[in-house]
C-alpha cells in the first residue's frame, strides 16, 4: 500500500475506477479501433502471442526502473544521470503503451474503465517526465525535479491501478492449463496433515 493511503482509501480508488460507466462510451469506439490492430500479425506481437503471454507487464518494468532511479539520482544531485535515466524511460514507453493498448481491447467492461484510467494517469505521468527532459536541457532546475517527482508519483498510482488490473481483475491472466495436475496438493494447502 503506498505510502499515506489507507485501506479503505485504495478500496475507494479501487471500487471508484470500476464503477466509471461514464467511460463506457469512449471505451466502446476506442475498442473497436484498438481492436482492430489487435487482430493483426503486429497486434499479436505486441499482445506477446510468440512468447506466450502479454509482454506490457514486462515492459513497464524499463519506465518504471528508469524513472525511479531518475528521482533517486536527483536525490543524490546527480542531475545528468537523472536526465538521461528519463530519457531512457521516454524512448521506452511508446513500446508499452502500443503494448498496453493491445492487451486492453482484450478486456471486458470493468477491466476497460480502470485500464482507461490507468492510461491516463501514466500518459499524464509520462508527459510531466517528458516536460521534465526538456526542462533539463539547460541544466536541473527545482522545476524539473519536482516535475519529475510528480510524473513519478503518477506512474506509481498508475501502476496502483495496473496491479489491480491484473491480479484483482484477472485483465488478460489465463492459468496455464496443467495437464494431469493433482485436485489437490497437501504442500500447496499449506496444512500438516493435509487437510484444508
Amino acid at each position: 500500500m503506498p505510502v499515506g493511503m489507507t485501506g479503505s482509501q485504495m478500496d475507494i480508488l479501487y471500487s471508484g475506477t470500476e464503477s466509471a460507466t461514464w467511460l463506457d462510451g469512449p471505451a466502446e469506439l476506442l475498442g473497436r479501433q484498438l481492436g482492430r490492430i489487435a487482430d493483426t500479425p503486429v497486434g499479436a506481437v505486441l499482445h506477446g502471442t510468440p512468447v506466450g503471454h502479454p509482454l506490457h507487464p514486462a515492459l513497464v518494468t524499463v519506465p518504471i526502473g528508469a524513472w525511479t532511479a531518475a528521482v533517486a539520482f536527483d536525490a543524490l544531485r546527480q542531475p545528468e544521470a537523472a536526465r538521461r535515466l528519463i530519457g531512457l524511460g521516454l524512448l521506452a514507453t511508446p513500446p508499452t503503451a502500443l503494448a498496453g493498448w493491445v492487451d486492453w481491447a482484450h478486456t471486458d467492461t470493468v477491466q476497460r474503465r480502470v485500464g482507461l484510467i490507468h492510461a491516463v494517469v501514466n500518459g499524464t505521468g509520462a508527459a510531466l517526465m517528458a516536460l521534465s527532459y526538456r526542462r533539463r536541457r539547460r541544466g536541473p532546475t527545482p522545476g524539473a525535479v519536482t516535475l519529475s517527482a510528480a510524473g513519478a508519483a503518477l506512474i506509481g498510482l498508475g501502476g496502483l491501478l495496473g496491479g489491480h488490473l491484473a491480479y484483482s481483475l484477472g485483465a488478460n491472466v489465463h492459468p496455464a492449463e496443467v495437464p494431469n495436475a493433482p485436485a489437490y496438493d497437501p504442500v500447496l494447502a499449506g496444512s500438516p496433515d493435509g487437510t484444508a
